[in-house]
């Protein structure tokens, strides 16, 4: 186990909610974070910034590169005991590699990241444990996109076999917008085309000890929202729990305990969903920490960040404990340019430095925030996101 004042380095597109959970247990937290948000520094010892860093620099290399130069600055002043890895690595197993070449990475290793983002193989299995999943063809040119299109049959989504939050997935009415999609994923190897599966986007967050997994939150997705300048398919908050029928979370417990075990994962994981006539379909799995994250602390009273470890030690809960209401997440995209002003309202969380310019389509803040019933806390989510959005309408470029 993990002891008190021990020194972990987290490392994350957004590292802000597993620092905060491991500053909570009384440890030493060195981030490398790509954002610098204002309020990442009160959860971190010492932080390293990658956009600040690149925006100096001007190196060419690509992000990952960026965020272990910085993990390496890190190790070459301070004794770290552990590495936690957030989002953004999904597909960098190399970079998990050099990571635990610092310090040992509490949470998978190589071999799991492989196997179970390797989406063909992950549907390969779900068919062998009679869990549904959208029909896949991956594909190398144009023509063979348009002739997956064809056979799955229009609408389809295509999408990067790399990468997370949404990005870069997109739906293709026509065969003509099948070429033009495909055309503008060119510095990806393979290209995925996938029948479109309508319906509610779920996730679940588990705990995994490596032989074993336990279900601890059945979520509702945000996704592509236009209230929150969201667009096309990107990942834009969560409401916890999901509210549907008992039988449905049950499947969606059931499905993902099993891949988490199949696949051997440790720790925090989720795993994606869509959920089309009550029936839960496989979308992917993410072998990390969730954006979930703080929600599934306040519903639950979890520290997730102590649960991944004693998880990675081989111990799960018990039970899940009592749900103490909802939890909703709502992140905010710009909808226009604008100088981010002063926010200074309550349940706001990874604020962009006041002064930035901030270009349209990129994220600004999270609200997340905890109420006895659904609706009050989407009402209060809402009102709260009108409020900063008209702050941003009056600090327009």
């Amino acid at each position: 186990m993990v002891e008190k004042r021990s020194t972990v380095l987290v490392v994350g597109f957004n590292a802000r909610p597993i620092a905060a959970s491991a500053k909570r247990l009384g440890l030493n937290v060195l981030v490398v974070d790509y954002w610098g948000d204002a309020d990442l520094y009160k959860c971190a010892d010492e932080t390293l910034v990658v956009r600040k860093l690149f925006k100096e620099t001007g190196l060419g290399k690509g992000y990952a590169d960026l965020f272990l130069e910085l993990a390496e600055k890190f190790a070459d002043n301070y004794s770290i005991d552990f590495v936690l890895v957030g989002s953004g690595f999904d597909d960098e197993p190399r970079i998990w590699d050099r990571l635990n070449e610092i310090a040992p990475v509490i949470g998978n290793g190589k071999k799991a990241l492989l196997e179970s983002r390797d989406k063909m193989k992950v549907f390969s299995e779900a068919k062998r444990l009679g869990i549904s999943f959208p029909d896949s063809t991956l594909v190398k040119d144009v023509e063979d996109a348009k002739d997956a299109a064809k056979s799955i049959g229009l609408p389809v989504i295509v999408r990067p076999t790399r990468g997370g939050g949404g990005q870069g997935i997109q739906l293709a009415r026509t065969l003509s917008e099948v070429e033009r999609i495909f055309e503008g994923l060119s510095d990806q190897k393979m290209v995925m085309v996938q029948e479109y599966i309508r319906g509610v986007d779920a996730s679940c967050s588990l705990l995994s000890s490596g032989r074993s997994a336990l279900a601890i939150s059945v979520n509702e997705q945000l996704i592509g929202l236009s209230e929150l300048g969201a667009k096309d398919f990107v990942y834009c908050g969560n409401i916890v729990p999901l509210t549907a029928k008992r039988e449905v979370c049950d499947k969606i417990k059931m499905y993902s305990e099993a891949l988490c075990t199949v696949f051997s994962l440790r720790g925090s994981n989720g795993v994606d969903f869509v959920i089309r006539a009550d029936e839960p379909y496989l979308m992917e799995i993410n072998p990390r920490f969730q954006g979930t994250l703080e929600c599934v602390e306040m519903v639950t009273g979890l520290n997730i960040v102590e649960a991944h470890i004693r998880a990675c030690d081989g111990i799960l809960p018990e039970r899940v404990p009592p749900r103490k209401g909802y939890a909703v997440k709502n992140i905010l995209f710009a909808k226009h340019d604008f100088i981010m002003p002063q926010l200074g309202i309550s349940s706001v969380f990874d604020i962009t430095m006041p002064g930035t310019f901030v270009k349209e389509g990129t994220p600004v803040c999270t609200i997340q925030l905890l109420e006895s019933k659904r609706e009050e806390a989407l009402l209060r989510a809402r009102k709260i996101a009108e409020q900063i959005y008209g702050q941003f309408e009056k600090s327009k470029v």
